[in-house]
């Protein structure tokens, strides 16, 4: 099947639309165009695989992609890197893979970044068990530089690239694979794995109508933290999520905040693909009971949205696709009457050929239906739609500057007949003066707007900072009832490493709550400040002109939500108890619930301190980006001016001497007319062609709003 034919159609329109414009407009102004025809050739439908550890989303996308086995799928503690399937990227090779190593700075951001964590714990809580993020960053950074030894320093920083990719390449670079670590150097399974930062996987696939980067992420649930570390960062770049559940334990509550924190925002897609279902007792039974729990949990937990939910099996694909004898073998042994009842049950008929019946029960072409549904209607429609609004505006300034030098011209021919050249150059003069005056105002509007938008995103993000550091302290001193039910429970007497864990949970939901009703804030009050400048703007033009910017707005801007996946990075917090220390030594000792909750106080602005800063650089990044393309419209109205008033003054520099001299020349006056002649003959069809494509592009719009 064909996944978002619509949206190829989208990008051939634009695409074509670009191609012309560049052959159209002058050359001076082909620049606006080529970065707008860039942004296209680098636009990608970005989805992310997420789910728990074992769910079977390796497998998942194995099949997906009809490759068997290349993917590992033995995940195993040392596996951290996200890899990026990219698939028809246009400007990448045809196969093979580029493979990013992680740098000093890298490290020390993973292993150092709370070296004052370590300190703290070492003075408030002798024996406290140090942040494991940090432990086992060590541990693989150790293992990185046992396996590379004297390459180690060497590759830091560096990439690796290939041309071809094998599985078993693949998994030098992603899975470190077992045993101990006697002979690392000599292994090759995983050589590259610790060290290796993200794994970029070039593919051309036909099946893929428009370009996609497919993110296989490490398990959100994993216990090796530093992958979910990176699963979150990955999430926050990706746009459509296909979340893989095991119908074994379909859903947790991990899942259900990791759904609802990308379900939140209006921007991003999300759909469910309940997998293994060839490993349940009776399908006809059993998948409609998962499938009910599942809708039924997801709708008590986000009752507002409806979610796409499928049923299958990433291993029944997989045997269908392959043509090993034991995939033969096995393809018999599921290939029962129990699922041909099932796929009767679901689909009314059940398929002759086998391959039929079990990618119909796998369950996949309904994901890729389902995900190409979504890219034609949700992400592609969304981002390509702002595209479009760029592309529009920028036709709306091109055809200002284009309109207004065939009527400087046909000014200059009407005076030169007149014979009254020398007072034309001097209107030609007071033209100029007249748009650099309105680009004065322009200049001014533009600079107060960017003014009023640093001061919005510099106290949002300064408010946000304080509002999470406050999260955070309010958390912990509500965790005192916390620690004396504890200790009523398991009666913990104080002595040296009585610990237990905290849950993040109502934390996460609050620092999650806070960070989209600040960005909500900030967007409004950047809206404000983009939407004066524009009306502005626009009237300092009109005040000269008919209006010619009716067509450009701030529709389609990007980020209109915002909500960080990184509020998942740490699901809990370990808290040590100090005890109550006095002179009568034959005493038990007792916990002092004060100092406890002063040292967690202490330690837990430091240890949640890194995930706050990666919240506040997202948040900042969304901010940025909505107000730079808002900017980037306005900006276009500042270009039509300037470009005029560059060509109107080019003209007064060549052509004023040679005006002064047209009353005593007629040849001289002849020539020139001539000219002049010429030049409006090529700016007439020029703005024929730009007036066809900016209706073609009107049209565009108007399906798109339909």
């Amino acid at each position: 099947m064909k996944i978002a034919p619509q949206q190829r159609q989208e990008i051939d329109f634009l695409r074509e639309t670009l191609d012309g414009l560049e052959k159209t407009v002058d050359r001076k102004q082909r620049q606006s165009y080529r970065d707008l025809r860039e942004r296209l050739d680098n636009w990608a439908a970005k989805v992310a695989v997420i789910g728990q550890v074992k769910a079977g989303k390796s497998t998942f996308l194995n099949a997906f992609l009809h490759q068997h086995d290349f993917l590992p799928s033995d995940v195993n503690p040392w596996t951290s890197v996200v890899t990026n399937i990219r698939v028809n990227m246009p400007k990448d090779p045809v196969s093979g893979a580029r493979f990013e190593f992680f740098s000093e700075n890298d490290w020390e951001e993973i292993v150092n970044g709370g070296s004052k964590i370590r300190k703290l714990t070492e003075q408030l809580l002798p024996g406290f068990d140090t942040e494991i993020l940090k432990k086992q960053s060590e541990e693989m950074r150790d293992r990185a530089q046992k396996r590379l030894g004297k390459h180690y320093r060497t590759l830091l920083g560096s990439h690796h690239d290939y041309d071809f990719l094998s599985s078993d390449l693949l998994q030098r670079y992603v899975c470190a694979g077992p045993g101990s670590d006697d002979g690392l150097e000599r292994q090759s399974l995983g050589r590259y794995a610790a060290l290796t930062k993200v794994a970029n996987v070039y593919m051309r696939l036909p099946e893929f109508q428009v370009p996609t980067i497919i993110t296989d992420t490490p398990g959100v649930n994993d216990p090796f933290l530093v992958r979910d570390e990176f699963t979150c960062r990955s999430l926050d770049k990706s746009d459509c999520f296909v979340v893989v559940l095991s119908a074994h334990q379909p859903l947790t509550d991990v899942d259900i905040a990791l759904i609802r924190i990308l379900a939140k925002q209006d921007s991003k897609d999300v759909m469910i693909f309940v997998n293994r279902i060839d490993e349940l007792d009776d399908y006809s039974t059993e998948v409609p009971r998962v499938m009910a729990d599942v809708s039924k949990r997801l709708r008590e937990a986000i009752p507002d949205i409806e979610f796409e939910i499928v049923a299958g099996s990433a291993y029944m694909a997989d045997l269908a696709l392959r043509t090993d004898e034991e995939a033969e073998e096995a393809r018999d042994a599921v290939d029962t009457e129990e699922l041909a009842d099932y796929i009767r049950s679901k689909h009314g008929e059940v398929p002759e050929d086998q391959f039929d019946r079990l990618m119909l029960a796998s369950g996949l072409d309904e994901v890729k239906q389902t995900l190409s549904d979504v890219i034609d209607n949700g992400v592609g429609t969304r981002q390509l739609g702002q595209l479009l609004g760029d592309i529009r505006a920028e036709i709306t300034g091109t055809l200002f500057v284009t309109k207004r030098e065939r009527d400087s011209i046909q000014m200059q021919v009407e005076s030169t007949r007149s014979d009254v050249a020398e007072a034309a150059a001097e209107d030609l003069a007071d033209e100029i003066e007249q748009y650099r005056a309105v680009q004065g105002r322009l200049e001014e509007h533009a600079e107060d707007a960017d003014a009023q938008i640093e001061k919005i995103v510099s106290k949002y993000w300064s408010t946000l900072e304080q509002s999470l550091i406050s999260s955070i302290e309010a958390f912990v001193d509500g965790q005192k009832p916390v620690f004396e039910r504890q200790l009523l429970r398991k009666g913990v007497s104080g002595n040296s490493g009585s610990s237990f864990e905290i849950d993040l949970t109502p934390l996460q939901a609050e620092m999650e709550k806070k960070v989209g009703a600040s960005y909500a804030k900030s967007r409004a009050g950047t809206d404000v400040a983009l939407n004066n400048c524009m009306s502005s703007c626009r009237q300092a033009i009109k005040d000269k002109f008919e209006d010619p910017t009716e067509k450009i707005s701030l529709d389609d801007l990007p980020y209109d939500e915002f909500t960080s996946t990184l509020t998942l990075a740490k699901s809990t917090l370990k808290a040590n108890l100090i005890a109550e220390r006095g002179w009568a030594f034959w005493r038990r000792p007792s916990v002092n619930i004060e100092k406890s909750l002063a040292a967690l106080r202490t330690i837990a602005a430091e240890d949640l301190r890194p995930s706050v800063e990666k919240i506040l650089a997202a948040f900042n990044e969304a901010q940025v980006e909505r107000a730079s393309a808002g900017m980037s419209r306005i900006q276009v109205m500042q270009r039509m001016i300037d470009v005029t008033i560059s060509e109107h003054t080019h003209r007064l520099k060549q052509d004023k001497t040679e005006m002064e001299k047209l009353a005593r020349d007629p040849q001289l006056r002849s020539n020139l007319i001539h000219r002049l002649q010429s030049k409006m003959e090529v700016l007439e069809r020029r703005l024929l062609n730009l007036s066809a494509i900016d209706s073609a592009v009107s049209r565009s719009e108007l399906l798109q709003a339909a």
